[in-house]
């Protein structure tokens, strides 16, 4: 791959990942506030949620711009920022996310690990729950001396054409960020319901 062909595929990947899918999200909220009865309290929230999403994308494209400068910064937040988002998908879509780490996930790692681990689990909970129909998902974060692995389980109608063929540009994105973390992405079918997916990657990646 050149690297205008890298910069590309790079700039691909973010934009559907990050923005247009924060934007997306905040395009069918407001289609949505339009089709309720409103008060005053009501607006204002509303435009502070619209408030809040164009701030995310905002950030998301400050940190692209970081990353094709190769300027490496560490994040301190990513599981508040995990939280969060399931907080407000949950109020969004309805659906119940978990967020569980085990003591030896380290609280500091590199901002384009979290970037990547972000959006494969944003891809795959938006998946689990457009294409599974998922209630509730859980969002495992474990790690020991060598090695890290997170996985994201549903409870939904079980796998995506697109996850098992690998031809949507969502599964490409997550296999291609996987590849980037310095592992693999794996896809199945959970053992009661709903669809497991798991990223295997070496603890070095993070930090």
């Amino acid at each position: 791959m050149t690297v205008d062909e890298h910069v590309r595929s790079e700039l691909a990947r973010e934009l559907h990942d990050q923005v247009v899918q924060e934007l997306t999200a905040t395009l069918v909220d407001l289609e949505n506030f339009k089709r309720q009865p409103y008060d005053e309290q009501a607006v204002v929230d509303e435009v502070d949620q619209v408030q809040g999403s164009l701030r995310r994308a905002l950030l998301e494209l400050r940190q692209l711009l970081y990353d094709l400068r190769d300027e490496e910064t560490w994040q301190a937040s990513f599981m508040s920022t995990l939280q969060d988002f399931a907080r407000r998908y949950d109020e969004r879509r309805g659906v119940s996310i978990t967020v569980v780490a085990d003591g030896d996930w380290p609280s500091s790692i590199r901002s384009t690990a979290a970037k990547h681990l972000q959006r494969i689990i944003y891809e795959a909970v938006n998946n689990a729950h457009l294409h599974g129909g998922a209630r509730s998902v859980c969002v495992s974060l474990l790690a020991d001396a060598e090695r890290a692995r997170v996985t994201i389980l549903d409870d939904g109608g079980g796998l995506d054409p697109e996850f098992t063929d690998g031809s949507g540009m969502g599964m490409l994105g997550m296999r291609e960020r996987a590849m980037l973390l310095g592992g693999s992405i794996t896809v199945e079918r959970a053992p009661e319901r709903g669809t497991l997916v798991r990223v295997d990657f070496p603890r070095t990646t993070l930090a």
